[in-house]
């Protein structure tokens, strides 16, 4: 939003997780992108997380309103390990998400910490069939020869995965 004389003016418009003054410290996020839609949001954390919220699917065509994010997937990017030729703990903190740009269904996303970075697919999973010729509605076989059109068949997803 534009105030007075063009600044941007910053607002809450969603807060997620409880408000406590007690955070642990692998809670702290310490880094956050959007991917190029909008649609996705990656946070990385101190304890090497990385969580992704999803735009609300009924808010993603009305820009003049505030649209919600859900958590859509949550993972373990790094863990904690020990380089013994530096003689150096390297932590699991996450320092860069970068999403790379999209070729195809699937979204790709990048994720570092001071050692390593690791290339992770974010897409459906599990995608069930619906809609065949064979079955009635109550999952009674139907008898081949009373079938008289074709019903394509849909494919329904059941989760993400990575």
């Amino acid at each position: 939003m534009a105030g007075p004389g063009g600044d941007m003016q910053w607002c809450f418009s969603q807060v997620k997780g409880a408000i406590d003054d007690d955070v642990a410290e692998a809670d702290i996020i310490s880094t956050v992108e959007f991917n190029h839609t909008g649609e996705l949001l990656a946070t990385g954390d101190k304890g090497g997380r990385v969580v992704i919220f999803q735009q609300e699917i009924e808010n993603k065509n009305l820009p003049q309103f505030r649209s919600e994010y859900n958590v859509y997937s949550t993972f373990q990017s790094h863990e904690p390990e020990f380089d013994y030729l530096k003689s150096l703990e390297i932590e699991e903190k996450i320092n860069k998400i970068r999403w790379l740009p999209q070729k195809n269904a699937a979204q790709f996303l990048l994720s570092t910490n001071d050692k390593t970075i690791k290339l992770w697919k974010i897409s459906e999973r599990d995608k069930r069939p619906e809609g065949y010729n064979l079955k009635e509605e109550d999952g009674r076989y139907k008898d081949p020869n009373s079938i008289t059109s074709l019903r394509v068949t849909v494919f329904i997803s059941l989760g993400v995965s990575l």
